[in-house]
């Protein structure tokens, strides 16, 4: 098993592009590799979920996707590679998300993205603490830029000048995945169904208003917030 989830040598990759040839069964996969590539990342993301980095197996991802293993390799070049696609592609959407919104709309976001694709969130939550996740570079690198990006919106006023960035950062992506993370404890403090639309939509709000008072007390310190609820 262990050489199926690692081998990546030219022979595989031979042998990957035989197979998409010889796939009756599956000809569209043959015609639309972006959608093939799309199929494979949504299965790697359900397999890294429910059983982490060390537990998910290939073979596994490609039944889920209907692909053969030879195909992930010629593709990914295997389970590392498709961690590592994974890992950016949910980077590069939180990327986008934080460049076309405020700081406090922006973590509002985050908590319907969570509950809409609670995979990544899984992963997360399943890596080995005192070890090196893969792609760990990479994700330090952007986790560099975001908090350089946050000096900058706290320099702009969308949250207290005297906080620690870093502290901001941490807290408020902790709140963001909080209800798929922990959902029992979710469950006991608001006394709601942490999975139902309405509590998502509810607590989505609530974040986005803390972050927002936060930038709001540095206007007049000790004065009433008065945040209206938005349409």
């Amino acid at each position: 098993m262990a050489a199926e989830e690692t081998t990546s040598g030219k022979p595989e990759e031979r042998s990957g592009r035989r197979q998409r040839r010889r796939s009756p069964t599956d000809p569209d996969r043959q015609r639309d590799p972006v959608g093939t590539r799309r199929a494979i990342l949504a299965a790697a993301a359900t397999e890294f979920g429910d059983h982490g980095f060390d537990g998910a197996r290939v073979v596994r991802i490609a039944q889920a996707a209907g692909v053969s293993h030879q195909l992930i390799t010629y593709y990914f070049g295997g389970k590392r590679g498709l961690y590592e696609a994974l890992s950016e592609q949910w980077l590069e959407e939180s990327i986008r998300v934080s460049q076309t919104h405020t700081f406090a709309e922006a973590v509002q976001r985050y908590v319907h993205w969570a509950h809409e694709d609670p995979a990544w969130v899984h992963t997360l939550t399943r890596e080995e603490p005192g070890t090196r996740p893969p792609a760990e570079d990479e994700r330090a690198a952007e986790l560099f830029k975001h908090v350089e990006e946050l000096r900058e919106r706290q320099a702009r006023g969308e949250f207290r000048g005297d906080l620690d960035v870093g502290a901001v950062a941490l807290v408020f992506f902790a709140a963001s995945i909080a209800p798929v993370a922990v959902p029992w404890i979710a469950r006991e403090l608001s006394g709601q169904d942490p999975a139902s639309p309405e509590f998502i939509d509810h607590y989505a709000e609530q974040v986005r208003r803390i972050i927002s008072a936060l930038a709001e007390a540095t206007e007049e310190e000790g004065s009433p917030v008065n945040d209206e609820p938005q349409d």
